[in-house]
């Protein structure tokens, strides 16, 4: 199983890179080319919806579905997506874990 935080920053990463076409290929970014389940894929849309990170989603609630599901209107990465694409980036990773090292060793 995929670590969601990965796949989360797939989608954002996808939709980032996408910014200058005329349309998002969802199919860059569904539950099959994400290698996980559907609900796992919706789950994570929403949290994803509720942070701030995405729109362009609509929700459609089916009877007998415990989570909500989403069409894909016009999906695009929010300036807060962007940070957090940024604060996710392994190079801004390296950075903090070098500066709270630094900050651990006295004189430094």
């Amino acid at each position: 199983m995929k670590d969601d935080g990965a796949i989360i920053l797939a989608i954002l990463k996808y939709l980032e890179e996408s910014m200058d076409g005329e349309r998002v290929d969802h199919s860059k970014i569904n539950e099959q080319s994400l290698g996980i389940s559907h609900s796992r894929y919706c789950r994570i849309l929403s949290m994803m919806l509720e942070d701030g990170l995405i729109t362009g989603l609509t929700p459609v609630n089916l009877p007998g579905v415990t989570y909500t599901q989403y069409k894909f209107m016009d999906p695009r990465i929010t300036l807060r997506g962007i940070e957090y694409l940024e604060q996710n980036k392994p190079s801004a990773r390296a950075y903090a874990l070098l500066k709270e090292i630094r900050d651990w060793i006295p004189g430094m």
